[in-house]
């Protein structure tokens, strides 16, 4: 005699209606049934373009622009900051946190700004750890991913 195969949700139901059931008597059903394949997780991707403010100072802010292309756990691509575009570097994008490093110069001196950052959705939130030793400056970032030009 074949049994139709029961479902988690069925034997709920039943149990629902019926008060109780007994396992002995629907456990071979349960050894027939075929485990079931977990639902693919969503793929994340912090490819796109991204906007963000920052408030580097009391009075000032400055406005950047962030363009990133997912390969796998790898990241390329730029940030621009007043007409000002650059290379990242090192970026990474695994279990949700993004990584990235962009060189930096002033006044002759060399450093590197150094980004973390979690996407929730459609944004980005993390730190900007900037400067060189001793002098070292944390920033908070929040990105919004850009929505894409509309086709005509």
């Amino acid at each position: 005699m074949k049994h139709a195969p029961i479902s988690l949700a069925s034997l709920f139901a039943l149990w629902l209606a019926c008060g109780s059931f007994s396992l002995v008597l629907v456990s071979p059903v349960f050894a027939a049934d075929k485990p079931e394949k977990p639902a693919p997780a969503a793929t994340l991707s912090v490819t796109g373009k991204w906007t963000y403010t920052l408030e580097v100072s009391l009075d000032t802010s400055v406005d950047f622009t962030a363009e990133f292309k997912q390969d796998g756990e790898n990241v390329t691509g730029s940030i621009t900051v007043q007409e000002m575009k650059t290379a990242i570097e090192k970026g990474k994008f695994k279990d949700g946190q993004l990584t990235f490093e962009i060189p930096r110069e002033y006044g002759g001196v060399k450093f590197t700004s150094r980004y973390t950052g979690k996407l929730v959705g459609d944004k980005l939130t993390g730190k900007i750890v900037s400067g060189a030793a001793p002098v070292e400056r944390t920033y908070e970032w929040s990105a919004k991913r850009a929505k894409p030009d509309a086709k005509p």
